[in-house]
């Protein structure tokens, strides 16, 4: 047996050192064809037609693919292809309009948090420098982000994309459709609604180029076509085709931040299209790309649109005005439909009522002049129903300064109706001062703590005399990044037991007063048992 094994192992490494022979001959002979062919084309540039001819004639001989036949007509194939029409020539007269965004920002990388030695990646990349002892070290580095925009103006180069894609950037580089190169600047921007507007510098327009209109986007409808295009995963000049899934999307039932309502669409969005336009089968623009519903990143047919008439609004702004000129009311609020029966019935509203619930009015601002006040129920503005506070934003958002607007007010059972009078969104720095007015000892109204923790609550304790009941919780609120939830039992706040809402109050005050702004800790029973619930403070 053990000769046998012998004598097999001469065979294999016989056998091994065949094939390696083999494959270094195969190898060069490969490498001299190769040298020959090139030698071919350029001394004998004829002979390729010969190979070309002779090839050709081996192909023929014997058997043949099958020619292409025209089909007998048929009423339903003529009329897809006529149909198909209407896409290639969308594809034709919106693409020139396309544009592919890079957006590069400089960062600092800080090297010795690079996670594997520096000989890891060597020669691949150069060793990092190591400074003093105890000191970090710091590189410069960039970073690129693309996406995509589309031309509204061929004469004076505006662009229109995502304030998301361009955001904080210290280089903005545009390629056009006939690969031209730009840089651009930002004209101004609407953060919270996402839009920005641009300027090619030095940009001479071409007739391969041309610009896009905005259609009506109050006129779209659910199953209208829906034509998206842009650069996905940075592939410039793309275009996928779907329909209009659904109007008037809420950002907030999306978790988008901003006071948008959006276009639904399953048209293919992806990573890269951000910016890009949404288009109807005239090839207008009825909305913008802004965003997806995914798992994984990648489009699963729920994207959403910025619709075109908030797009001509702010645009239309931005360039008359250096910037979007956006109102406020001054009011923060909570929506009634978050809050449970039992919330309700301790406000003494019924519990069918619909609207937004006023938290606070800030100081100074055209809701506190207006007159409205913590408990009130906005219902309408300006005579349209409204049932959340997203509503009543996107109702002022568009308004001039200085415009007028009838609130329909549910006070203590009764309807009444105040007029506000909308004023320019004020910078940061006025803001803190208004709330720093609001928390002096002097201020007039006083703000709930449980509601700035996003808690509503009941002294009625489901048969138990002590603890309080959370009859409501604010989405997004640290009570519900707590945990917490409608139905649990507040115990004990900070390890001192509370049976009201007053002691409840009370502890919240007096640790404010102490200038604490340490977590909250309470004592919670559920039907599972007790836990311990950390509420951050407001803002932290």
């Amino acid at each position: 047996m053990s000769v046998v094994n012998q004598e097999d192992k001469k065979v294999t490494r016989f056998m091994k050192a065949r094939a390696k022979n083999l494959v270094v001959a195969g190898v060069s002979v490969a490498a001299l064809f190769g040298v020959t062919c090139a030698g071919v084309l350029v001394f004998k540039p004829e002979a390729v037609n010969n190979i070309t001819k002779s090839l050709t004639a081996q192909a023929s001989n014997g058997y043949a693919l099958p020619q292409a036949t025209v089909q007998t007509a048929n009423p339903d194939t003529a009329f897809l292809k006529s149909f198909k029409k209407v896409f290639s020539g969308i594809a034709k007269d919106s693409r020139p309009a396309l544009v592919f965004i890079i957006a590069e920002k400089k960062v600092t990388v800080q090297q010795n948090e690079f996670p594997f030695p520096d000989d890891f990646f060597f020669p691949f990349m150069p060793p990092q420098f190591k400074g003093p002892k105890g000191q970090k070290d710091k590189r410069q580095s960039v970073e690129t982000d693309g996406g995509s925009g589309f031309i509204v103006d061929l004469k004076s180069g505006y662009i229109i994309t995502n304030n998301h894609v361009i955001e904080g950037a210290d280089k903005i580089t545009v390629t056009t459709y006939d690969n031209r190169k730009y840089k651009a600047k930002v004209v101004g921007t609407a953060k919270n609604l996402d839009i920005s507007v641009l300027k090619l510098e030095d940009f001479k327009p071409s007739n391969e180029l041309k610009q896009v209109s905005l259609a009506n986007s109050d006129e779209v409808e659910v199953g209208d076509w829906a034509i998206a295009l842009g650069a996905p995963f940075e592939l410039p000049q793309t275009l996928t085709m779907g329909v209009v899934s659904a109007v008037q999307r809420s950002s907030d039932t999306l978790g988008i931040t901003g006071a948008n309502s959006f276009i639904q669409t399953d048209a293919a969005i992806n990573p890269g299209n951000s910016g890009g336009p949404l288009v109807n089968l005239d090839g207008q623009v009825i909305g913008m790309n802004t965003a997806i519903y995914s798992k994984n990143g990648t489009s699963v047919g729920i994207g959403f649109a910025i619709p075109s008439n908030t797009i001509r609004l702010v645009a239309e702004s931005i360039i008359n005005n250096g910037k979007f000129k956006q109102v406020y009311l001054g009011v923060e609020m909570y929506d009634l439909n978050r809050f449970g029966t039992a919330a309700m019935k301790d406000m003494k509203v019924d519990p069918n009522t619909e609207g937004a619930l006023v938290i606070r009015a800030v100081p100074k601002s055209p809701a506190a002049q207006a007159g409205l006040k913590p408990y009130d129920i906005i219902q309408s503005v300006n005579g349209k129903p409204v049932k959340s506070s997203i509503e009543i934003q996107r109702q002022i958002i568009f308004l001039k300064p200085g415009s007028e607007v009838k609130l329909g007010i549910l006070r203590e059972g009764k309807n009444i109706v105040l007029t506000a009078k909308v004023a320019e969104l004020p910078n940061k720095q006025d803001i803190n001062e208004a709330n720093a007015d609001d928390n002096s000892s002097d201020s007039k109204q006083e703000r709930s703590m449980a509601s700035a923790y996003g808690l509503m609550l009941s002294n009625k304790s489901s048969g138990s005399d002590k603890g309080v009941l959370i009859t409501g919780v604010q989405n997004g609120s640290p009570a519900a990044q707590a945990g917490l939830k409608q139905g649990d039992l507040i115990l004990k706040v900070n390890k001192q037991a509370v049976a009201s809402v007053k002691e409840f109050e009370d502890i919240l005050k007096k640790a404010k007063k102490s200038g604490e702004n340490s977590p909250i800790f309470l004592l919670v029973a559920r039907d599972d048992g007790s836990s311990l619930a950390v509420i951050l403070p407001p803002n932290s």
